[in-house]
């Protein structure tokens, strides 16, 4: 019997987490070509450890031909999806085509501006390892021109950081800064109390899906190392030097307020990868998801072969009519839900339903403290800095990867990154 051909387009944690089950349980049934623009998998949940000096741009990176290349049945091809045709079963890219009778959409998300003019023009995003050196690159920019800078109005804008949006990876990037502001001020000879660094929330409280007594504490914290954090703070418009806010709580009059500064990292909202526009799939009302049924397939497109995953599936979870979460575990078990339908289709079995079944949440704030719950246990300070280290070596367990097990050790401990 002639192999099965599978394609997947998009390497992140949703479409490595298909792959290895696929080139694991079809060893000798399946062909396996896996579709990115990089030739690594990008670790989304240390961008700003990058962008903030932390580490080196290469301790996010995990070059695929290390962790699913070496499947004989897995070819990795470093290339950009075009068009899917799906008449003729082929996934059409910048460099040739690929027939498939198996797809796997996992093309990952994108930042959301929400329309906020000056968003594209001023902000700096953080959802990919170029959005991350762009960042470190304009904060080192700015805090040499401060060291040069006389004018003091001038300087505090150069000084002046703002992270728009209070979930998790706003906090983390906020976090980060408060490491990176140490050792700029200890390198450019500034006084810390001149550097002003903003948490900009348009809610009345920040990290909104986590534990209110874990966010309180996240908030004391940050309070407690001088960071602002500013509440029911809705920003209408980004500038070059400066953000336009409204003001208020939900039942109250806006005052419009204007921030100074000319950094600001947009943190606040999620999407679909809209390249994935090109496969032409029906698409969820809002965020450019893919919708997707139970099993992972694209709706529209049932018992064609075409599955979608990860951040770019539109899959409403019915006991609270919501997509799943766009975060790791919901990426990993999109993909894998996807993966055993494949399987069961080639091999003969039952369909299996996606079921969420989400460990924790760990939250970084610095390199030193962090939040969050594995299970039910609340965690905070060194113990929950403990877990999620744990986390990224456990990870490293799954991919199989002894190299970046070690890698990962001597990049928190040893090989620090440079301003």
């Amino acid at each position: 019997m002639a192999k099965k051909k599978i394609v997947v387009v998009g390497a992140g944690f949703a479409g490595v987490s298909a792959t290895r089950l696929l080139a694991k349980n079809l060893k000798n049934d399946a062909e396996i070509t896996v579709i990115d623009k990089h030739d690594f998998q990008t670790s989304m949940t240390q961008l700003h450890e990058v962008a903030a000096s932390r580490v080196e741009p290469d301790a996010v990176q995990y070059q695929l031909e290390r962790t699913i290349g070496k499947f004989h049945n897995v070819n990795v091809v470093k290339d950009s999806l075009v068009e899917l045709d799906k008449s003729g079963k082929k996934v059409i890219t910048e460099k040739g085509s690929y027939d498939y009778d198996y797809l796997v959409v996992s093309m990952g998300g994108e930042p959301n501006d929400f329309g906020v003019p000056g968003v594209k023009e001023y902000g700096f995003t953080l959802w990919s390892l170029e959005d991350a050196l762009k960042i470190k690159a304009h904060l080192k920019e700015m805090v040499q021109a401060a060291a040069k800078e006389s004018d003091s109005e001038k300087r505090k804008k150069l000084l002046t950081f703002s992270v728009a949006g209070s979930g998790f990876t706003g906090i983390e990037m906020a976090g980060e800064l408060i490491d990176w502001r140490k050792k700029a001020s200890k390198k450019y000879g500034i006084p810390e109390s001149e550097f002003t660094i903003n948490i900009v929330e348009m809610m009345p409280t920040i990290m909104n899906i986590l534990d209110r007594s874990l966010a309180d504490k996240a908030l004391t914290y940050l309070q407690n190392k001088n960071i602002n954090v500013l509440v029911n703070h809705g920003i209408t418009a980004v500038a070059e030097d400066h953000i336009t806010v409204n003001v208020g709580g939900r039942d109250e009059e806006k005052v419009v307020k204007e921030i100074p500064g000319n950094t600001l990292i947009w943190t606040t909202g999620v999407q679909g990868n809209t390249e994935a526009e090109a496969c032409q799939l029906s698409e969820t009302e809002r965020g450019h998801r893919l919708q997707a049924n139970e099993y992972m397939e694209a709706i529209g497109n049932e018992n064609q072969g075409i599955y979608v995953a990860g951040d770019v599936s539109g899959y409403i979870v019915p006991e609270n009519g919501r997509p799943t979460p766009q975060i790791v575990e919901a990426a990993e078990q999109t993909g894998s839900t996807a993966a055993k339908n494949i399987i069961a289709d080639i091999k003969g079995g039952t369909k299996t339903k996606f079921s969420g079944n989400y460990r924790g949440t760990l939250v970084s704030i610095g390199s030193d403290y962090a939040v969050g719950t594995v299970g039910k246990t609340k965690l905070s300070g060194f113990s929950a800095t403990f877990m999620k280290h744990m986390v990224y070596l456990v990870y490293t367990f799954e991919i199989r990867s002894g190299h970046y097990f070690f890698k990962y050790i001597n990049d928190q401990l040893f090989h620090k990154g440079a301003i």
